[in-house]
């Protein structure tokens, strides 16, 4: 019989010819948004089941797509009712809502006095620590930390000025005043505060 000297392949191509068609009206009538997952699903059970499918096997793909769709189903089902469950999880917030944080952040930035924007830009971006932070500014440590501080509350005053809300601390007016050099007698943590 010609049937029988067929590799796999090619007895799955003329199965998927023959048989596509009838099974994706079969899977669309019954549930246009899932009919492509439907279709899929059953044709990988039928390669995987080659040698068992019947030799007539429309009755046996109809049958195989219909208990694909009730699994469908049935997942589904499942999920909506584990979705109150979900409700107050913590959710990742949308690719939207990212861009709207970066541009309500850019904005409360761009409002800051330029030594406090580049003390958090240094911090955040170059991963500096207070002593790097310090190197960087020729500074002592603790100067560089309390700059630091007066920057971070500017910027949080800032952002919830930016998103309507009340700062719960008053920022300080101002922009710090310039680290004095390393080893200057008059320089001093007290002279920052």
């Amino acid at each position: 019989m010609a049937g029988d000297r067929q590799t796999p392949e090619e007895r799955f191509t003329r199965l998927f010819d023959a048989h596509y068609a009838a099974v994706r009206a079969y899977a669309w009538r019954r549930g246009p948004d899932s009919a492509d997952d439907v279709v899929a699903e059953t044709f990988t059970i039928a390669w995987r089941r080659l040698g068992s499918v019947p030799a007539e096997p429309l009755p046996w793909l109809i049958g195989v797509a219909r208990n694909v769709r009730r699994n469908l189903e049935r997942g589904e089902r499942r999920r909506r009712a584990r979705e109150p469950d979900c409700v107050d999880a913590v959710v990742a917030p949308s690719f939207a809502g990212a861009l709207e944080a970066a541009a309500v952040l850019r904005t409360a930035l761009e409002g800051l006095p330029a030594g406090d924007r580049e003390i958090l830009l240094l911090v955040a971006w170059e991963g500096l620590d207070r002593a790097g932070l310090a190197a960087a500014l020729g500074c002592s440590a603790a100067t560089a930390g309390v700059r630091l501080f007066r920057a971070r509350r500017r910027l949080a005053a800032a952002l919830a000025l930016a998103e309507g809300q009340e700062p719960r601390l008053a920022a300080v007016q101002g922009s710090p005043r310039p680290c004095p050099p390393a080893g200057d007698p008059e320089g001093s943590v007290l002279d920052e505060c």
